[in-house]
């Protein structure tokens, strides 16, 4: 009896099990989806920024629900008008029997049917709306650029902000109208309102009017279509140039406004035949709409381009290269409001009495290679295989001795691919890096790295004249660093590493960094999360544990604001006494009217910017993440950007005005390397003002290349485009000392070619201190001046102090490389200035280390181990060897005789005298080596006077072949 009862009941539990089954089969696939949303969620918390959270979200969720359930409404509207138009009678046919069975088999469920597939594909066509989000934030926020398309006297907002979401709405609806046709269509065929088979009244009336008025909505949605398609050509790129040119205005535009009219004409035909028998004259409609569509909107116009444009391309194209000319600069912030364009007023020779009045210049010209130097910092300063440094190091400026200098620096940031395996060791025990390494790069040292900031735990050095604290020197949120750490676990964190024989030094984290996971749900989430069992089961972690994550800068900077671009290169700082990291963000689009879109060699393809679509940026915002507690710090530093503008709408809880940046984190901003490689790029073609000779491209610059770092005896190839310069100096024509970023141009045409002798057309500057920061200055030297960096390097490489100084290196196994050639503007002329590195051969400690430094000015050439003993012999008379057949070298004078008395002299006759000595002394060195010395003691002690005169490092001793 008992059996019977389980066997009759057992059919209603199945359903139930079933269900379950696949309810906790679902949950466990979509477990880790959902982990993700709410770690995400208390991330936000935690960090004060759930507003952004819920504002993401809410727009995703809203937008795709709008548009679900609007394509939801339309699909079930016209399946239930399909049932509803059903004959009473189906007629005899050879379809029936087809049919038949579908009511048998669907009839009772018709109407859950109807909702399933209305369901499905109003999701298909709903759901992914959501991913649309920030067309609907700039449709709804944005305003206006103040720059109108010469087009359509539009404003480039309208291209921006609200052409997007109008585009994105009529495609979405008419590609959803026409499943629904197609849908409708199988539904009034399954319900016999149309009869393939039947001789006559294939359709009847109603399902036609119904067909029919869907025919119609579609025409007129391809008419709108057709009517916004006229306004993307302001970004379209059918020639050369970006923006509506000479066939899209003149063929293109009244081709849209023809097939608009077509659209049009074919809605109405459509519905007058509604009472009409057949479909003759709407089939008669869509044929002429299809030839015109080919015929006047893609075969004339490319027929057009290429037999009345292409053959006169600047008669055609001058009026329309004029707009994108115009459109770029402003895009890209190069036009007359951003940019200065200065004449430089060249002399080709810098003289002592300009080298003595250019003391502050000369004093803070970087000397040390970020590149090569990372090597040493690397061995001086890592302590232990778990910390790394960045390759190369920033470049940056600090208050020393009350002075501005610059220097290089990087964090000490943990590197967990080095650290040893085993779940504690990657999690509990290595949770952060520890201090920077800061040295100046102005100072030579003898070859050794001059450190303003050293050590570790208690041997922390910060150097007496370095005008900053650092409290919290644990860096816990870094470049690059990816994984989690678990703080206030039952053990302790390592903090840094002990002497020789002790223990390390532990630490419990202190900050507000972490994300409290005490509690089962929590551990949980983050377990599933992090796909990493032990967080779940670890008896480390306790009630108390907090879990760190999204540890790299930029990822966490991404996170919060996903909407901007990030330049590639973010850089450490010490500010409020603990490591702050700074990055430049971008705000970014590829609609502006007219605008080029970038074509930048020079970027990494990992770049953001890299982006080949971009034709529009702006540095509206600098984001500061705190290296201990990783709050982060959104400052916009451009309120005139409309984009950023619309973004502080949408989220107002995550910008703030740069005027609540504390002033020790504002003074460290500087011009971005990445948008100013894009500009430069840029203007590298936009310089040109005039449209024919834009098009004619015989004024066209390019970025000089970089000379190889190889130190080879002879010509070496260049190796790419030359970086952005990082420099602290004084601009031509004012006295501040400012932080600045440079790059030069050569001429584009021929400028490959070995038989060329390069030269420099020009050397942009962008700003970063004061009321200047982010202004650029463009200056324009006179043609066939300056010799571009490449070609200074084969007249180094060939000049014999430095072939003599090499080879015997070379010999010995060492290696010889050159450090960045520097550019450096000075008393209406530019020296050159490039550092020698030497690394031993063999041996544990073959760092690069610099030896010599070469200037160069006009036809001059000095190499010495300071600075000061290669600009005296820069001014001593002796001329580079020179690369063109039948030329001489000029030889030195002979040195006037030395005074006995150095006191009294000015820095420019110091700098003269210690030239004509070594110069001398260079000379005498084979035949009287015992005179050669006296010269050099002599120079010695002219350039100990000048050093004291100028503030620059005292030349070290003069050593026996010759250089100082």
């Amino acid at each position: 009896m008992m059996n019977r009862d389980a066997s009759s009941r057992s059919p209603r539990f199945r359903v139930p099990i079933v269900i379950g089954v696949v309810l906790l089969f679902t949950i466990f696939l979509s477990a880790s989806g959902i982990a993700q949303l709410f770690t995400d969620w208390l991330w936000f918390d935690n960090i004060g920024l759930a507003s952004v959270w819920r504002t993401l979200i809410q727009t995703q969720v809203i937008l795709a629900a709008i548009f679900t359930l609007t394509f939801f409404a339309i699909l079930w509207t016209n399946l239930y008008l399909a049932d509803r138009m059903a004959p009473p009678l189906r007629l005899g046919g050879p379809e029936e029997e087809l049919i038949e069975r579908y009511h048998q088999l669907v009839g009772p469920h018709a109407g859950k049917l109807r909702v399933a597939v209305a369901a499905f594909f109003a999701g298909f066509f709903g759901l992914p709306a959501g991913r649309q989000w920030e067309t609907w934030v700039l449709f709804r926020n944005g305003g206006d650029f103040g720059f109108v398309d010469p087009l359509f006297q539009r404003d480039a907002g309208f291209y921006v902000f609200r052409l997007p979401f109008w585009t994105l709405l009529i495609d979405r609806l008419f590609l959803a109208l026409v499943f629904t046709l197609i849908l409708a269509t199988i539904a009034h065929y399954m319900n016999g309102g149309i009869r393939a088979a039947s001789p006559t009244n294939r359709v009847s009336p109603n399902v036609k009017r119904h067909l029919s008025i869907l025919l119609a909505i579609l025409a007129l949605l391809r008419a709108a279509a057709y009517w916004f398609d006229r306004f993307e050509l302001v970004t379209g790129t059918r020639g050369l140039y970006t923006g509506a040119l000479a066939t899209d205005v003149e063929i293109q535009l009244p081709a849209l406004n023809l097939l608009t009219l077509v659209s049009l004409s074919l809605g109405a035909l459509i519905v007058y035949n509604i009472r009409r028998q057949g479909f003759g004259l709407p089939i008669a409609a869509v044929g002429i709409w299809m030839v015109v569509h080919i015929v006047a909107g893609s075969i004339f116009p490319s027929l057009y381009q290429r037999l009345q444009v292409e053959p006169q391309l600047s008669s055609q194209e001058a009026p329309f290269i004029r707009h994108n000319i115009d459109a770029t600069r402003f895009a890209y912030g190069l036009d007359a409001e951003s940019l200065d364009r200065e004449s430089y007023a060249f002399e080709p020779l810098i003289s002592p009495d300009g080298i003595a009045a250019s003391g502050e210049i000369f004093s803070r010209v970087q000397l040390l290679d970020p590149d090569l130097a990372e090597e040493s910092v690397r061995k001086d300063e890592a302590q232990r295989k778990e910390y790394t440094f960045s390759d190369p190091l920033d470049a940056g400026r600090y208050m020393v001795d009350g002075a501005l200098e610059p220097v290089v620096l990087s964090a000490r940031m943990l590197s967990l691919s080095q650290a040893d395996p085993g779940w504690e060791n990657q999690h509990l025990a290595y949770t952060h890096g520890y201090a920077a390494a800061i040295a100046s790069s102005n100072e030579t040292g003898g070859g050794e790295l001059v450190y303003l900031m050293q050590g570790i735990g208690p041997n922390l050095q910060i150097g007496n004249g370095l005008d900053i604290e650092l409290d919290r020197p644990q860096v816990y949120f870094s470049e690059g660093l990816g994984g989690f750490a678990v703080v206030g676990a039952r053990r302790d964190e390592i903090d840094f590493p002990g002497g020789s024989g002790s223990t390390n030094a532990s630490y419990r984290y202190q900050g507000d960094g972490g994300v409290a996971m005490g509690s089962f749900v929590r551990r949980l989430a983050f377990s599933l999360r992090f796909q990493d069992l032990s967080t779940l089961i670890s008896g480390e972690v306790t009630s108390e544990s907090e879990v760190i994550f999204n540890r790299d800068v930029v990822s966490r900077a991404r996170t919060l604001a996903p909407f901007l671009e990030f330049d590639s290169d973010p850089y450490p700082i010490v500010a409020e006494g603990r490591i702050q990291w700074i990055i430049d963000a971008y705000t970014t689009t590829n609609r502006f009217p007219y605008s080029q879109a970038n074509r930048v060699g020079s970027l990494e393809s990992s770049a953001d910017l890299s982006s080949r679509g971009i034709n529009y940026v702006r540095n509206s915002v600098k984001v500061v993440v705190d290296g201990y507690d990783g709050d982060v710090k959104f400052y916009v530093v451009d309120d005139s950007d409309p984009m950023v503008e619309a973004y502080a709408k949408a989220f107002p809880d995550l910008f703030t005005v740069v005027d609540e940046a504390p002033n020790e984190v504002r003074e460290h901003f500087r011009y971005p390397s990445d948008l100013f490689k894009v500009q430069t790029e840029v203007l590298a073609t936009y310089h040109v003002e005039d449209p024919v000779q834009f098009l004619q491209d015989d004024l066209s610059w390019r970025v000089a290349s970089e000379p190889l770092r190889q130190a080879e005896v002879g010509t070496a190839t260049p190796q790419g485009f030359m970086d952005p310069q990082y420099r602290l100096t004084s601009l031509p024509g004012s006295e501040e000392v400012e932080y600045v970023v440079q790059r030069a141009f050569v001429p584009s045409s021929g400028a490959d070619e070995s038989s060329n002798r390069p030269e420099l057309t020009g050397v942009l500057v962008g700003r970063s201190d004061g009321p200047n920061a982010g202004k650029l200055v463009l200056y324009e030297l006179p043609p066939n001046t300056v010799a571009a960096p490449d070609l200074v390097d084969t007249d180094i490489r060939k000049y014999p102090p430095v072939s003599e100084y090499i080879t015997p290196l070379d010999l010995q196994g060492s290696k010889v490389q050159w450090g960045e050639m520097q550019l450096v503007m000075v008393e209406n002329t530019i020296v050159y200035i490039r550092p020698l590195y030497v690394a031993g051969a063999g041996g544990t400690n073959n760092v690069p280390e610099l030896q010599q430094i070469v200037a160069v000015s006009g036809d001059r050439i000095g190499m010495a181990p300071t600075l000061t003993g290669a600009l005296a012999k820069v001014t001593s008379g002796t001329s580079i060897p020179s690369t063109e057949p039948g030329d001489s070298t000029t030889e030195p004078t002979t040195p006037t005789p030395a005074p006995t008395d150095l006191d009294g002299l000015s820095a420019a006759e110091l700098l003269g005298l210690a030239g004509e000595f070594l110069d001398s002394a260079d000379r005498l060195q084979s035949e009287d080596p015992e005179a050669a010395d006296q010269l050099r003691v002599r120079a010695q002690a002219a350039l100990d006077q000048l050093g004291e005169i100028l503030g620059i490092q005292a030349a070290t001793p003069v050593s026996e072949t010759g250089s100082t």
